[in-house]
């Protein structure tokens, strides 16, 4: 008797996976910028007996997973359900980002049942203004009228004088007594230094602001790529920075170089063209930016031999130099 009822149980429960309908995939938005953050929504129907397994990968398919999944169960009768699962996401590919067909696995003590979501698509718009060739070329360096030959010897001659009569006064002085060493510096983390410096920056995304505004932006870009993945970000051209980020060893990295370079090329057209923007797409910039070093910060912690390839490629370049 006991083998029947159990033997009723589980062909009641394949039938009910196989009958029920197919499970829904939505996103928030048909069109997103790249970096922008919006929302994945899975939706599907399952017998209140069976257990629910979801997706926790931090990349589905083009998205990267920001937070979630988050569930929410509502019953829909006696014996089914239906369960919303969220996720926050963000994208940062080209033209357009795919979300593959997505498994659900419905099981019990004895059975197990993979249901998938339908593939979706969501369109890319890029970050850079469409008339971003508007940055010209540097102007013609200005020649000036070289300077006299005799006032610059006289000059430097009285400049040596007085050095020498300098360097005999302090000889005859005692030397004074050792100073002690200056504390060191305290350290500091440069994620938590650019996540507070783009706080600030919230204040000052008014269009008549926009230079100020992008010469920060892309020195807060620029000083945490140093800082953190031992760059010389700050005295690299854009161009520069972003091949070396995209020649990376590390595929985390490189997938993120030519986000990176949109925003420092807009960075680049405030700065050296002088344009301004809208104070929302400012405001969206500074999201996107918080956006990839939020990205590149969690994947130094979730894949902690991204800080070996780091070393590597940082012990790498300086040989090539010596």
């Amino acid at each position: 008797m006991n083998r029947l009822l159990c033997l009723l149980l589980i062909i009641g429960f394949v039938v009910s996976a196989h009958g029920q309908a197919q499970p829904k995939a939505f996103l928030s938005a048909d069109t997103v910028a790249i970096g922008e953050r919006f929302t994945l929504t899975l939706l599907i129907e399952r017998p209140a007996a069976a257990q629910l397994d979801l997706p926790t990968d931090s990349l589905l398919g083009d998205l990267y997973v920001i937070n979630g999944p988050f569930r929410y169960s509502r019953p829909l009768d006696a014996s089914r359900l239906r369960d919303s699962i969220v996720y926050t996401v963000t994208t940062f590919a080209l033209d357009s980002a795919r979300v593959p067909p997505l498994p659900l696995v419905l099981y019990t003590e004895t059975e197990r049942h993979t249901l998938t979501t339908p593939p979706l698509q969501v369109a890319v718009r890029s970050l850079v203004p469409p008339d971003a060739s508007g940055i010209r070329d540097l102007a013609p360096i200005v020649e000036f009228p070289a300077a006299r030959w005799p006032w610059v010897a006289g000059a430097a001659l009285l400049a040596l004088l007085i050095g020498l009569a300098a360097y005999l006064w302090l000889r005859r002085r005692p030397s004074p007594p050792p100073l002690p060493p200056p504390p060191s510096p305290p350290r500091f983390d440069p994620y938590v230094t650019a996540l507070q410096r783009l706080k600030e920056l919230e204040a000052v995304t008014a269009p008549s602001s926009s230079r100020h505004f992008y010469i920060a932006l892309a020195d807060v870009l620029r000083s945490y790529l140093e800082d953190r993945l031992q760059l010389p970000a700050r005295h690299l051209t854009t161009r520069e920075l972003t091949e070396r980020l995209a020649a990376h060893p590390s595929r985390h990295i490189a997938g993120l170089a030519d986000t990176i370079r949109q925003v420092l090329e807009t960075a680049d057209l405030a700065k050296f063209a002088g344009r301004t923007f809208p104070a929302d797409y400012n405001h969206q910039m500074l999201t996107v930016t918080r956006t990839l070093i939020e990205r590149l910060e969690l994947s130094l912690h979730a894949y902690p031999t991204l800080q070996t390839d780091i070393d590597a490629a940082t012990q790498s370049t300086q040989g090539r130099h010596e």
